[in-house]
C-alpha cells in the first residue's frame, strides 16, 4: 500500500478530482477482488445502481445521466439483459423508447453489491463520526449536482 502523507499546504492545493480519483481507484481495486461472486464487472455496476435508483428510466435518460452515448447504453443494457439482471420494456406512452428495470436476479445482485460497497465504505470512513460522514455525503451530493449542470 502506498503511504500518502502530504504536508497540509499540499493537501489544500491538490485538486479535488485527484482525491476523488484515488478513492475510485481504491474502490475499483476492492471490487475487482470481490465482484467475482456476483459475476458483474465494475463498468456494469454504475448501470445497475442507476437502474435500481431510477426504475423505469429510459435508455436515453440513462445515457444523459451517465454522460455516455446512447449506443454505449444500448451495448451495456444488452449485456445486462443477457445476464438476466435487467429487463427492457417498451414505454407504453412512447413505443420507440425502451425503459429499464432490474429483474429479481438484478435486485439480488444489487443487494450483494451494496453489501460489498458498504463494507468498503466502512473501512475507508472508520475514522469519521456518523455526523462527519453524513456531512461529507451531503457535500458530495451537492458537488454531483453542480457537476451535472455543467
Amino acid at each position: 500500500m502506498v503511504k500518502i502523507d502530504w504536508k497540509s499546504d499540499r493537501i489544500v492545493f491538490t485538486p479535488t478530482n485527484l482525491y476523488m480519483e484515488y478513492i475510485l481507484l481504491s474502490y475499483n481495486s476492492f471490487l475487482k477482488e470481490n465482484l467475482d461472486e456476483v459475476q458483474i464487472t465494475y463498468g456494469e455496476l454504475t448501470y445497475i445502481y442507476n437502474i435500481k435508483y431510477y426504475p423505469g428510466i429510459s435508455q436515453r435518460d440513462l445515457a444523459e445521466t451517465l454522460f455516455v452515448s446512447e449506443a454505449n447504453v444500448a451495448k451495456m443494457v444488452k449485456k445486462l439483459v443477457g445476464k438476466g439482471l435487467v429487463e427492457k420494456r417498451k414505454d407504453e406512452n412512447n413505443k420507440s423508447r425502451n425503459i429499464l428495470f432490474l429483474t429479481e436476479k438484478g435486485e439480488e445482485t444489487f443487494v450483494k453489491i451494496n453489501v460489498l460497497t458498504c463494507a468498503w465504505e466502512r473501512k475507508i470512513t472508520r475514522k469519521l463520526s456518523n455526523e462527519k460522514l453524513f456531512e461529507f455525503k451531503e457535500i458530495l451530493y451537492e458537488l454531483s449536482k453542480e457537476s451535472a449542470d455543467m
